[in-house]
């Protein structure tokens, strides 16, 4: 059975389990979400498909959000959802998700939450290299029930109501000018890292320095993946450190758009 599984991520956390998945499946083809989201016709024709994605503002990433709105699952008869966070919220995203696929007489057969170091600089401060490393031995272990349970097909999900659905909306609303609250300091040296990992090219570079275009996802790879952490959000990222998954690199998030 050929599964495909779409991905999203911004600084690696959900490309590395979506990679993890992947390795151990029969005929997988992994799909980045950024790169095929902007097609006039998205369709599926594997049997089996799955998503992977971070947990945003209790909910579902707009570019997600939007994705899997516009994709086409008529050959599809499973599907599966596997959402990166950083706490224990579970918020609405399965149940977002459940219900787009019911508008497309779908169901999703399986949801899972993994939990991975949180990128969210712009609100949190990062943790150790010591705790990240507990967050990626926990990881392997909860990938390795997830796979089983997607090999054998099996259902592992119950839709119910979730009022975060609310603050979710706001948050997709709102999202493409929340890129208002970035700038780069004089540690910028112009090398461009920043408009090259946005997987939605909201980012150009005028005489050297990054503008934001305002259609931004808040993925937050520019200012995690800036070498000199010249990138700032605001006041609230001066005090924080930076993030992105160590097996990750700059590579592997612009290959999302490529």
């Amino acid at each position: 059975m050929k599964t495909t599984i779409y991905y999203f991520s911004g600084t690696g956390n959900s490309l590395k389990i979506a990679r993890n998945i992947a390795e151990r499946l029969e005929k997988c083809e992994l799909v980045p979400i950024a790169k095929v989201w902007v097609q006039d016709q998205l369709a599926s024709t594997s049997e089996k498909v799955g998503f992977v994605f971070p947990l945003y503002y209790f909910g579902l990433p707009k570019i997600v959000y939007d994705f899997i709105n516009n994709i086409e699952l008529a050959k599809s008869n499973y599907c599966f959802a596997v959402i990166t966070r950083a706490g224990d919220a579970d918020g609405a995203p399965l149940q977002q998700l459940a219900n787009i696929l019911e508008t497309k007489m779908k169901k999703l057969n399986a949801g899972f939450f993994v939990r991975m170091p949180s990128n969210f600089v712009i609100g949190y401060n990062t943790v150790s290299e010591a705790v990240q490393k507990e967050f990626f031995e926990k990881a392997i272990d909860q990938v390795e029930k997830i796979i089983n349970i997607i090999k054998e097909n099996e259902e592992n999900f119950q839709n119910k109501m979730n009022i975060s659905e609310r603050m979710n909306k706001k948050f997709r609303d709102k999202v493409y000018a929340s890129d208002k609250s970035f700038y780069a300091n004089e540690n910028c040296t112009n090398c461009g890292i920043c408009e090259c990992v946005c997987p939605v090219n909201n980012i150009i570079l005028k005489e050297g320095f990054p503008l934001w275009q305002h259609k931004c996802q808040q993925c937050l790879a520019c200012i995690n993946y800036c070498p000199e952490e010249a990138i700032q959000f605001g006041t609230k990222s001066l005090e924080t450190g930076r993030y992105h998954h160590p097996e990750i690199t700059v590579q592997d998030i612009m290959n999302q758009k490529m």
